[in-house]
């Protein structure tokens, strides 16, 4: 799994501890972890992405909860969560990453023990679409 290139500026949003889990396709329930906005406070469309960082402690059950099981899941969570926070607080956003971890890691970080899958979307016409990662 490749990880994201450097990152000049980040702006980052705590989710709050009070918000529900968010459901998508499978069983796997998804906790706010944290909003990052790239770059802050430009209002550059063609370099505005936003990400979305969501923990799922069952992920790390690779067997019962594996990416085949997950998959259609990030397409939910981009359209649901994702057009959300675009409509809220980035309007210019043109990518949406929705990452998915067993447990919270500093961004752009790994541990062998942390299962982590995330997938790239563009934002087309007020929908998620596929980037193909």
């Amino acid at each position: 799994m490749k990880l994201a290139a450097l990152i000049l500026g980040i702006a980052t949003g705590a989710a709050s501890a009070d918000q529900a889990p968010l459901q998508a396709v499978s069983a796997v329930e998804y906790l706010p972890h944290e909003v990052l906005f790239e770059p802050p406070g430009t209002d550059d469309p063609a370099r505005r992405i936003v990400r979305i960082r969501l923990l799922a402690p069952q992920i790390v059950d690779q067997k019962q909860f594996g990416f085949d099981v997950i998959e259609s899941d990030f397409q939910a969570l981009c359209e649901s969560e994702g057009l959300r926070i675009v409509a809220e607080s980035a309007p210019n956003a043109r990518e949406i990453v929705v990452s998915v971890a067993s447990e919270a890691m500093p961004f752009g970080e790994s541990a062998p023990n942390v299962v982590q899958y995330f997938d790239l979307f563009a934002v087309v016409d007020g929908t998620c679409v596929w980037g193909g990662l």
